[in-house]
């Protein structure tokens, strides 16, 4: 990583430019069901890495994983926040991709176990994501949209978090299914409380919200305009040590 005399963009701007992904699309949208609660009780942390030609490697990261988890127990969220330099490999999305497998890998191996670390879900966000332009939007393909932060990222969720949350949501859906089935009669309803299971894949119910929220019309300008309008204050601001030279 670079050393403190040459970082830049400096912390503050990142973090105000990412407090606009986070505040205005994240929450402001509510393409997540727990960001603003873990934000306001203190558990997310956004530790920023400033990336030169030699790293930091999987294993680096895994250990600003756990030493994020020491400085803060409660954590629940934590965004690795990665400013890489334009002819960085990793300013393409698929070699960032690389490097979140092989943390995910390195991280369970040696850190995600009792009395070392907690375990997390791992999945990287970049400022290059895209879908093609000639394909129909889907609640999946509109993820990697979603997922277009100013900058690359490592989002790491704790386990337990999103556990309890597919819970709840599976205790929901399965309340939802037994009103209507029971609409049909009691041996329906005992026949199916025996024999239907909920589906297990919280990731496909926020998909699908996400996608009637801002898959098309209104819903998708507000979130282009948006984000564009935040991609457009990273440039500026990233831009202005180049035009102060």
């Amino acid at each position: 990583m670079s050393t403190q005399a040459s970082r830049w963009p400096p912390a503050a701007v990142v973090h105000r430019i990412h407090d606009r992904y986070l505040h205005e699309l994240v929450e402001g949208l509510n393409l997540c069901p727990f960001a603003r609660r873990s934000r306001e009780q203190g558990r997310v942390e956004r530790p920023l890495l400033w990336v030169d030609e030699h790293g930091p490697d999987a294993r680096a990261v895994a250990s600003e994983i756990a030493a994020t988890c020491e400085r803060n127990p409660e954590v629940e969220i934590i965004l690795l926040t990665f400013l890489v330099p334009a002819q960085h490999s990793w300013s393409a999305p698929a070699a960032f991709e690389d490097l979140v497998r092989s943390l995910r890998e390195v991280y369970e191996e040696e850190l995600a176990n009792p009395g070392r670390a907690p375990r997390f879900y791992m999945v990287p966000f970049h400022p290059c994501f895209t879908t093609p332009k000639d394909r129909a939007v889907t609640p999946e393909s509109l993820v990697s949209l979603i997922r277009r932060t100013p900058d690359p990222v490592i989002q790491c969720v704790r386990a337990r978090v999103l556990d309890d949350v597919r819970r709840q949501a599976q205790r929901a859906a399965a309340a939802r299914f037994k009103a209507e089935m029971a609409k049909l009669g009691p041996e329906i309803l005992a026949l199916v409380e025996h024999s239907v299971q909920t589906d297990p894949e919280l990731s496909s119910d926020i998909a699908r919200h996400n996608f009637d929220a801002i898959g098309e019309g209104d819903g998708r300008e507000q979130f282009e305009a948006l984000l564009e309008s935040i991609m457009r204050e990273r440039d500026a601001a990233y831009a202005a040590r180049d035009a102060d030279a």
